[in-house]
């Protein structure tokens, strides 16, 4: 069967109990609220067969001129074969013009990836758990204070110096639905930790920090009245605390590959370094 079979339209908030059922097939752990998250800041394209089943779905964030992350892509087992995936992301390809891209690749959408022109750029580590007790809260040498309307303008702008781009919209979007802390040194923000229901439990991320030791004290002072299962999606600035984080009963459970087509921005910047990811598909 050809894709010339299955046309591509814009996602509505109607699609998302099917597109949750796909991730489900899949195994990811999304919940509806996931769902809800990540439309409403993004631009899906849903694709159907000839019957008007849809058969596909595909998001992308758009971070400015310049920058854009791709995910949530997923096209049913029973689909596969059909060149679905490739015509998801021409689509979105066209959609975004000249802006660099970056996606979070399994290893089963790998090779599409690298048919699309995407190389890879870092690795991410998923790491998660149950935490083993309650966690003891560490200091710094910075100051760190809950995070309100009144300082959320400070992690707009560290978070756009450490990526490139401003993700404004996204942040106070993420900010709205959990709780963070923000580090200070000399009166100058230096890091902020963000933690929210997801999957399946709570998801933390982003985490910023200019030092393992702000970046510690961040994740242990957010987590200190937290029971239950933690995420985080590491990158591979924060190896260094990985040891750490297994203490809490945090570990290591997959390691994927973060790839771009184009400029990597966050290679580029420099300050707050990037400790944690929003999610897999946000960066």
């Amino acid at each position: 069967m050809t894709n010339t079979a299955f046309t591509v339209r814009e996602m509505r908030e109607t699609d998302l109990p099917t597109c949750l059922e796909f991730t489900q097939q899949v195994k990811w752990p999304h919940r509806m609220g996931d769902w809800q998250l990540h439309f409403s800041q993004g631009n899906g394209s849903i694709i159907e067969n000839a019957q008007g089943d849809i058969v596909g779905c595909i998001l992308w964030w758009d971070y400015g001129d310049e920058y854009a992350t791709v995910g949530l892509v997923v096209v049913p087992a029973h689909m596969q074969g059909n060149g679905l995936g490739r015509k998801l992301m021409d689509t979105v390809m066209s959609q975004t013009g000249e802006r660099s891209l970056q996606l979070v690749a399994t290893v089963a959408g790998k090779r599409l990836y690298q048919q699309c022109g995407f190389t890879e750029a870092a690795l991410i580590y998923q790491v998660q758990g149950q935490l083993a007790g309650a966690v003891e809260p560490l200091s710094s040498d910075a100051g760190i204070k809950p995070l309100d309307t009144n300082n959320l303008a400070d992690i707009i702008t560290i978070d756009a110096a450490a990526y490139g781009c401003s993700r404004a919209s996204l942040l106070t979007a993420v900010a709205q639905q959990g709780k963070g802390l923000v580090a200070y040194r000399d009166g100058k923000a230096v890091g902020y930790a963000m933690l929210r229901t997801s999957g399946h439990g709570q998801t933390l991320g982003p985490v910023l920090a200019d030092d393992d030791d702000t970046a510690k004290a961040l994740i242990s002072q957010v987590l200190a009245s937290e029971t239950g299962f933690i995420r985080f999606d590491l990158t591979e600035r924060a190896k260094g605390i990985q040891p750490w984080l297994e203490s809490l009963g945090l570990a290591q459970v997959d390691e994927v590959s973060l790839m771009v087509k184009g400029e990597f921005l966050p290679a580029r910047a420099s300050g707050s370094h990037i400790y944690s990811l929003v999610s897999q598909a946000f960066g």
